[in-house]
């Protein structure tokens, strides 16, 4: 889960962090590139830096892509963890109602354990209770169903009910490897130490041509900020602008099944 220092900190902090740190950089560049220009003024220097903007935009493009492919598998989990649910529990109705009771009981309190899963939110320690949890009541509705496979009276309704909670165990596996996969720290690492080098660069090419359009710099730096800050939070989906709420709204709504 999010144990990393970087994921404990709030992705807005990180982008603000990053942006005054690209603005320092460019100005110390600026500054060396004035002394040099200053120490040798009749020798013409240019600096290109257009290949490593080129770069770091590719690098960029290709993290938040990864970050977004990341997302969207989450997503279709959690709708898909909601249909495998709800399949479950209208296949108990094969039971006689003595046992379907007894599942619809422990469907309810399945369910409930999976919505609490996504509302404890970034919560590690509540993360792990609710899938503990979970996993405690699927294996309770496992074992009853193969209790009751035995009986050649619960055939048709055991060739049912198998499968749907096999699938029942192996998504919530799924999902909990889905919100363990983010992007690698070292990745976004190289790309905020980059991001500086490469804001150092630009005001030491600036420098060196004895001006320096501030414009431009800030409107560099606030989107390579912005970039990083949705690739951020696109990852963690537990919190900020981009979370599953809307998705998750599918297991809210299996409530209504037993009403």
């Amino acid at each position: 889960m999010d144990t990393g220092i970087l994921y404990q900190t709030e992705a807005w902090v990180i982008a603000l962090l990053l942006f005054v740190l690209m603005l320092i950089s460019s100005f110390i560049g600026k500054v060396a590139g004035n002394h040099i220009r200053k120490k040798n003024p009749e020798e013409e220097k240019t600096t290109e830096t257009s290949s490593l903007i080129a770069l770091l935009f590719f690098l960029l493009a290709f993290t938040f892509s990864m970050s977004s492919d990341r997302y969207d598998s989450r997503r279709k989990i959690v709708v898909e963890e909601s249909n495998i649910i709800g399949t479950a529990i209208l296949r108990s109705d094969l039971y006689p109602d003595s046992t379907r009771a007894l599942f619809r009981k422990d469907f309810k309190d399945y369910v409930e354990t999976r919505i609490s899963y996504y509302e404890v939110g970034p919560n590690v320690k509540g993360i792990l209770k609710a899938d503990s949890l979970s996993q405690v009541i699927s294996s309770k509705l496992w074992k009853r169903a193969t209790k009751l496979s035995k009986d050649p009276a619960n055939l048709a309704a055991t060739q049912q009910m198998i499968p749907a909670l096999n699938d029942l165990i192996d998504v919530t596996t799924s999902r909990l490897s889905g919100e363990k996969a983010k992007v690698p720290e070292s990745i976004l690492v190289m790309l905020f130490f980059l991001s500086m080098i490469i804001a150092f660069y630009s005001g030491y090419s600036e420098g060196l041509k004895g001006k320096i359009d501030w414009l431009v710099q800030i409107g560099f730096c606030l989107l390579v900020s912005l970039v990083i800050l949705f690739t951020l939070d696109l990852d963690r989906p537990r919190r900020g602008f981009v979370n599953l709420d809307v998705p998750n709204q599918t297991i809210i709504g299996l409530r209504n099944n037993f009403k």
